[in-house]
């Protein structure tokens, strides 16, 4: 999506009104596509828009081993490639997506989808928070029993790229450059493996195109996105912080950058060594908010750390 936007107009703190795009203001601009908030208030955008499209999506059930071996034949051979990894498993569901004029077609079952695939795995995870072990073979068998065949499905774009995240839950997801993905799914794999610590499925790993955006965690290179996931079933409270910090410190020692919409630790001195154009963006807030106007408590720690004073 961040491709698609073609002009932007902005208010800044004092209230001037800044166009910008490619060919206008190009800087603000390359800032502005991932601004967090701290360059202004969006007031419009144009998009590159396009007419509808169908889109075919075919799931097939595989190994997580076999998988990374051929990892770099399987991204590239579809428009949109991705795989599930069920953890304490080593079950994967890749998931290849086209562009399509076949007819829509689409698999829903109540009993599967919504009693199996929604009620019955909630209440196991809840059980598990009393007898964690169980959550093994939870996932084991939410993939025997939903997600070992395989299944196409075609529909309209916008339903094939969005999907019911069930119920409430942690999350957590960095994007890594590519070709440190399987390095990296394998040391989780270790750690999960020895540490006893008990995580739900699925690890979603999705691959993204490099972009000139600044503070884009696709930056400069072609990335690998990998979201791990804690369910919170009926909205109690799970155990995550070992495995968050596991995973977090994982990623950024292969040089991985947060997803900007999701909650993680590093503040501004950890950024400024991922992001090469950190300072660049910093100085364009500083031009467009000198009085930190748009700066919050979240800006503070990733952006503008308050200034020590010197007595």
């Amino acid at each position: 999506m961040k491709f698609q936007v073609t002009e932007m107009t902005l208010m800044d703190a004092q209230g001037e009104i800044i166009k910008c795009s490619s060919n206008m203001n190009k800087e603000i601009f390359d800032a502005a596509r991932c601004h967090l908030g701290a360059l202004g208030i969006i007031l419009d955008i144009t998009w590159q828009c396009e007419k509808p499209y169908k889109l075919c999506s075919s799931r097939k059930a595989g190994k997580l081993d076999e998988l990374l071996d051929n990892l770099e034949n399987d991204v590239v051979q579809s428009e949109h490639f991705k795989f599930l990894w069920w953890p304490h498993t080593d079950n994967v569901a890749t998931i290849n997506v086209d562009r399509t004029d076949k007819p829509v077609k689409t698999s829903k079952s109540w009993f599967w989808d919504y009693l199996i695939g929604f009620h019955l795995l909630q209440f196991m995870y809840w059980l598990s928070t009393f007898f964690p072990s169980l959550v093994k073979y939870i996932n084991r068998y939410h993939f025997s029993w939903l997600k070992s065949q395989p299944e196409e499905i075609i529909d309209e774009a916008e339903k094939i790229f969005t999907f019911d995240c069930l119920f409430a839950q942690y999350v957590n997801e960095w994007a890594i450059p590519r070709e440190k993905t399987a390095y990296v799914l394998k040391r989780l794999k270790k750690w999960l493996d020895e540490s006893g610590f008990y995580a739900h499925m699925p690890v979603e790993v999705r691959f993204v195109a490099k972009d000139d955006i600044y503070m884009s965690p696709a930056f400069g290179r072609d990335v690998c996105f990998i979201g791990i996931i804690m369910y919170r079933p009926y909205r109690k409270s799970v155990p995550h912080e070992d495995f968050w910090n596991f995973y977090e410190d994982l990623m950024f020692s292969v040089g991985g950058r947060p997803h900007w919409g999701k909650a993680h630790k590093l503040g501004s001195q950890a950024l400024r060594k991922i992001y090469p154009n950190f300072d660049d963006f910093r100085n364009i807030c500083s031009k467009l908010d000198p009085g930190r106007l748009f700066v919050n408590e979240y800006l503070e720690r990733t952006l503008f750390p308050p200034e020590k004073v010197m007595t």
